[in-house]
Parts: C-alpha cells; sequence; structure tokens
C-alpha cells in the first residue's frame, strides 16, 4: 500500500486547491451578474466516503451536486455540491427568472458546473503544465451521504482519498453558498505532490 501524503505536501495541495477553487470562483461570480463570491481557506484532507460526508454537513442533508470527471494526467472527481435551496436559488440568478421548467434550471446549473470546473482544472493545469478538462456533468440530487459516496466509490473505492474542499457564498438577495470538492485518486495525488516538487 502507497504511504499517505505527509502534512507539508497536504499543505502544497492545499494551495492548488486554493489556485484552482479560486478561478472557479471568480468564474462563478460573473455568471452571477459580477456578485462578490467569498471563498474559504481550502482543506486538503485525507477522508473516507463518510466522512466527506460530513464537510457537506451530515449524511442526510439534501444536496444537489454537479459530478464531473477528469481527463489528462488527473483522475478523479470535482464536484459543486450545494444545499437544496441554495441550489434554486443558483437556478433562479443564472436564470433571471423564478419560474423557468425544470428542464432549462438543471441545463444552467449543469453548464454552470462546467465552466467553473473548467475554471479550477485550467487554473490547475497552468500550474503543473498539465492539460486537464472536465468531462460531461451529471446533475445528482438527495441526501449528501449517499451522493457523495457514489463519487467516492467511482474515484478510489473505498479507501481514505486526498479531498481539497472549499466554500463559496455570494454577497446579495438570495445568498447562494455551496463547496467544490476535488476528490482525487491515489495514484493522482501522488502524481500531483511529485509534480510539486515536495
Amino acid at each position: 500500500m502507497s504511504p499517505l501524503p505527509s502534512d507539508i505536501q497536504l499543505d502544497a495541495l492545499r494551495e492548488v486547491a486554493n489556485i484552482g477553487c479560486g478561478h472557479a470562483v471568480s468564474a462563478l461570480a460573473r455568471l452571477v451578474g459580477g456578485r462578490t463570491v467569498n471563498l474559504s481557506v481550502p482543506r486538503a484532507v485525507l477522508a473516507t466516503a463518510s466522512e466527506v460526508a460530513g464537510l457537506l454537513g451530515g449524511g442526510d442533508a439534501p444536496v444537489v451536486a454537479a459530478k464531473l470527471g477528469m481527463q489528462g494526467q488527473l483522475r478523479g472527481v470535482l464536484m459543486l455540491v450545494l444545499p437544496q435551496e441554495d441550489a434554486s436559488a443558483l437556478e433562479s440568478l443564472l436564470l433571471r427568472r423564478q419560474d423557468a421548467p425544470q428542464e432549462e434550471r438543471e441545463s444552467a446549473l449543469a453548464e454552470t458546473a462546467n465552466i467553473v470546473a473548467s475554471a479550477c482544472l485550467s487554473a490547475i493545469g497552468s500550474l503543473t503544465g498539465w492539460r486537464l478538462l472536465p468531462t460531461v456533468p451529471v446533475l445528482v440530487r438527495g441526501e449528501a451521504g449517499p451522493v457523495v459516496a457514489d463519487a467516492v466509490t467511482e474515484a478510489q473505492g473505498d479507501k481514505r482519498m486526498v479531498v481539497l474542499e472549499t466554500r463559496f457564498s455570494s454577497v446579495g438577495i438570495p445568498s447562494v453558498s455551496g463547496q467544490v470538492l476535488l476528490l482525487l485518486d491515489r495514484d493522482s495525488s501522488k502524481a500531483l505532490i511529485a509534480r510539486l516538487g515536495v
């Protein structure tokens, strides 16, 4: 079994998350009409599926998640996760109306996730010299526990994995908050650490 990342290596990964998520949140701010979107200090943690669900407020918290795979030298899953109410608020902001049909709302949310993920991976690509692209987003609604468990299994199986996580919240009415999660499989986190030279 490969050794787990050290604290110094997790710090380096946290800085990658800071850069990637910073670009992601800037892209989101433009999409919601130039509002200020605040970003928390990203975390880089080693976690199992149930621990990742804990980061989202508990296994039974209702969420809407846009899930994207990664193409290129990194393998894993990138997720844009919002509490159900915040997802509805974001859909209304994106479409500039409250009464849009469900199909339009889902399409707007998926396209937003695509733009946010592309911005994040592009920034990480600039840092590493890798060409990284997201796959087509899949929208999932449900309780945080099962939603995250599926994504973790997709990325790593049932082992602990590197999770880069940050929270964002927009200023204004309605307020929209959520999280960006990067779930990296073990080989990818090792490759990224090697690329960063730590």
